[in-house]
């Protein structure tokens, strides 16, 4: 015999019917499929081990190090000169 699961709410009773009649399934297909959604949008991510991390971090620092090399002789991120005193353009 199915469980059965009670839920007293009339905004939640008529949002459930409302739907149902729309797609043409019961309400238990709609709150079922609710249900999963909200469990699959919640579902918890691909972790990452300490391995692939340190990887990753090298990559960049390798990629950045690439960069600053590359940079011609002088080049500076600093753009004060663009700005007045208050820092307005």
């Amino acid at each position: 015999m199915p469980r059965q699961l009670n839920i007293h709410s009339d905004g939640a009773y008529q949002i459930a019917h409302r739907l149902a009649k729309q797609r043409g399934v019961s309400v238990t297909e709609v709150v079922t499929d609710a249900l999963r959604r909200e469990q699959d949008s919640r579902a918890p991510t691909q972790e990452v081990s300490p391995e692939q991390a340190a990887e990753t971090i090298r990559i960049l620092l390798e990629a950045s190090e690439r960069a600053a090399r590359a940079a011609a002789p002088g080049a500076s991120s600093d753009h004060s000169d663009l700005y007045e005193e208050h820092w307005l353009p």
